[in-house]
């Protein structure tokens, strides 16, 4: 079995809840209050909640004075902004395939990884985003899975690599990932993706 490489900004080693800790911290974004209470909402997501949920992972929203606003990125034909998809899924209002069925989730993030939107050029939908929708409508149980953390999770399990993959996903990276979780004693998932984020951020 491959053994996680922790380390405290690359200068040495550390236990993992300190290596959890210190790199959470370091995460550079202020977008924990609606993070929690979109999860929170998980069972009951309304159409301006998947709003959010596309505010949130495309940079088109900030929290300010405990409020979470949008901004003028947030409209059809941005760049990096998937509106059109996000405003699907707002009207559609998908609920959370069934976990016990892999070919379910499989079905669920193909779907909607694949889904064409403009860019203003002709783009897909993308399985950081798909992961990103799957991640709020399950409240949590399923991890956002995207560059800065496939990254940051091969650093940690040195000679790995994680392909950007719907397979990937569901046969390797959401297992390492509950692993990596129960080493760090991460009871809430938000700090360990923190964590990630942060160091692929931050130790380059």
């Amino acid at each position: 079995m491959s053994q996680f490489s922790f380390v405290v900004r690359m200068e040495r080693t550390s236990q993992p809840r300190e290596w959890l800790e210190s790199w959470a911290a370091l995460y550079p974004g202020t977008d924990d209050l609606e993070y929690h209470r979109l999860i929170a909402r998980h069972e009951s997501l309304a159409a301006a909640d998947f709003e959010e949920i596309g505010q949130w992972k495309d940079g088109a929203g900030a929290e300010k004075d405990g409020e979470w606003k949008k901004n003028g990125r947030w409209k059809p034909n941005v760049a990096s902004v998937a509106y059109e998809i996000w405003m699907k899924a707002a009207a559609e209002l998908p609920k959370c395939p069934n976990e016990n069925r892999a070919a379910d989730v499989t079905d669920f993030l193909n779907d909607w990884s694949n889904k064409e939107y403009t860019d203003p050029k002709p783009k897909h939908f993308g399985l950081s985003r798909a992961t990103t929708l799957l991640h709020f409508i399950s409240g949590g149980r399923f991890p956002i899975f995207d560059s800065r953390v496939r990254n940051a999770m091969a650093r940690l399990l040195l000679n790995s690599s994680f392909p950007n993959t719907v397979r990937c996903y569901q046969e390797s990276y959401c297992l390492r990932f509950s692993e990596l979780a129960a080493l760090c004693g991460a009871e809430d998932v938000r700090e360990l993706d923190k964590a990630l984020f942060s160091l692929d951020a931050f130790s380059k």
